[in-house]
Order: structure tokens, then C-alpha cells, then sequence
């Protein structure tokens, strides 16, 4: 450990996750490491708050998109929170999430809150069961084990056909495994229910990518980025496809966002000399 400054095994093993939920989170953007050393991500004692808020909220039945949603609204009702889940008052009421602010406490949109009926506890049970295999799964495919997350995410599935995180992570496994057509089919299915779905759009742009289709994957670079401003990796494959393209301002501008948002990961010395050869 880092003076005042937590890996993400520390970070697992004083909080009790597992690698692949610290990852997750990280990539979600949720929780934004202060620094890197040597590709390692180190977080402050924010960052260490926010991943037990995270837990937290897991706990309590609401699944990772559910809350990275709604999170991703927080941003835009108070932008000057660099860590809205360590910075501000947020708790789960009725399975809604409400935070406080200036003493006034308010729904993720921003609007006073307004109590919601409260699922089953059947109902909540299924979605603890679902968040554990998810993460599971997550594990399995940190360690290359595509075979074992494929197994588990369809046991997701069987309970929760719509479970879009469960959806998106089959594709990549599919991906992994050499089906690049099923992976694409299973993130459109995820678009088709939540067009917003930062994840599905952000791998289905590097899909398309992939096959050549540039200008479709730029589109959906785009919206992911619109859905997640601050998703470095998007904004570094958005400004290499818009240079492929020959839009080399426009690249220029994602590329100094990539460095605002990741300045030292194994990539920023790469996007600063695309910016200096420019």
C-alpha cells in the first residue's frame, strides 16, 4: 500500500470484493483512480469510501446498471463532485436510490423523491443470487476461463432473461470464444432494451471496428460517450477511428479528454504523441 493510497487488492481485501468487482467498477467509471504507478491504479480514501458505498448499494439489491445509471444522472445535477458516492449523501430508500443535498432530498433525475412500491423479498433475494453469479462470472473471465463465465452467465440469464449486464458480458465471452456475429446480436439485444447502456455501446463500436464498419463504430463511440463523459477508453477509440477517418481535429479533442480523464495509464505517453505529431 501506497502512503494514503489504496490498490485494487488492498481495496479488495479491506472491503471484501473480489479483483473482478474492483475492476468492474473502475471500468464502469464509477470510481475513478488518483493516480497510476507502473499501470497500477491507486485510489485515495474517497475512492476506498466509495467502493463500500458501491457494496453497499449491491446489497441492497440494486443491480450494477441500475446503479451505474444512476450515477451517471448524479453527474449531471452536481458536476462538482469528483466522487459523488464518497462526496454526497446517498442511501437507498423503497429500493429507489435518493441523495441529499443542502438538506433536500431528491431522486437521481434531480426531482424531489417520490416513494416506489418495495420489491418482494423473493424478488430481492433473485437479484442478490443474480449480482453474486454476475461477479462470478466477472472472476472467470478475468482469468481467462470462458468456458466456466459462459456456464454461470447463462444461469443468470435463465433467471433473468433481460439482465442486460449478464446480456453484454455473454457477448464478450461469445467475442472471446471466435462467434464475433452472436457477441454483436447480443449487444444490439442489449440496445434494443436500453439504448443508453454504456457498455453494449461502447464493445459494439469496437466490434464494428473491428470488421471494418468505421463510420457505424464512430456512432456508437459517440453515444457511449455521451452516456459516460468521462470514459477514457472511449474517448481514446473515438479519436483513433475519427483519425482513420481523417477528422484529425476532432481526434485532437478526444485525445486531450483521454489524457484530462487517464494521464498516466500504459497509453497516455502514445495519445501525447499523437497530439505532438499533429
Amino acid at each position: 500500500m501506497t502512503e494514503g493510497l489504496f490498490s485494487r487488492k488492498d481495496v479488495a481485501r479491506l472491503l471484501g470484493l473480489s479483483d473482478g468487482e474492483v475492476k468492474y467498477w473502475e471500468r464502469s467509471g464509477l470510481v475513478r483512480p488518483v493516480e497510476r504507478k507502473g499501470g497500477e491504479a491507486l485510489f485515495d480514501f474517497k475512492g476506498l469510501v466509495a467502493f463500500r458505498k458501491l457494496k453497499e448499494l449491491r446489497q441492497k439489491g440494486l443491480s450494477p446498471g441500475r446503479i451505474r445509471k444512476c450515477l451517471g444522472r448524479l453527474k449531471t445535477i452536481a458536476p462538482e463532485s469528483e466522487q459523488p458516492l464518497a462526496e454526497l449523501g446517498i442511501a437507498v430508500e423503497d429500493k429507489e436510490v435518493v441523495f441529499y443535498r443542502e438538506g433536500v432530498k431528491m431522486d437521481c433525475r434531480g426531482q424531489l423523491f417520490i416513494s416506489f412500491s418495495v420489491p418482494s423479498s423473493k424478488a430481492v433475494s433473485l437479484t442478490l443470487r443474480e449480482e453474486d453469479l454476475f461477479f462470478r462470472a466477472l472472476e472467470a473471465e478475468e482469468e481467462g476461463r470462458w468456458e466456466e463465465a459462459e456456464g454461470i452467465l447463462h444461469q443468470i440469464l435463465q433467471d433473468d432473461p433481460q439482465h442486460l449486464d449478464a446480456l453484454v458480458n455473454l457477448g464478450n465471452v461469445r467475442l472471446k470464444l471466435g462467434h464475433p456475429s452472436e457477441a454483436e446480436a447480443l449487444y444490439r439485444q442489449v440496445l434494443s432494451i436500453d439504448p443508453d447502456h454504456v457498455e453494449a455501446n461502447y464493445n459494439l463500436a469496437c466490434l464494428l471496428e473491428d470488421k471494418g464498419r468505421l463510420e457505424d463504430a464512430i456512432l456508437f463511440y459517440r453515444k457511449a460517450i455521451h452516456e459516460a463523459p468521462d470514459f477514457a477508453d472511449a474517448h481514446f477509440n473515438l479519436a483513433r477511428a475519427l483519425e482513420k477517418r481523417g477528422n484529425k481535429e476532432e481526434a485532437r479533442r478526444h485525445w486531450r479528454r483521454y489524457l484530462e480523464l487517464d494521464p498516466f495509464s500504459e497509453w497516455a505517453e502514445w495519445a501525447r504523441k499523437r497530439l505532438e505529431e499533429e
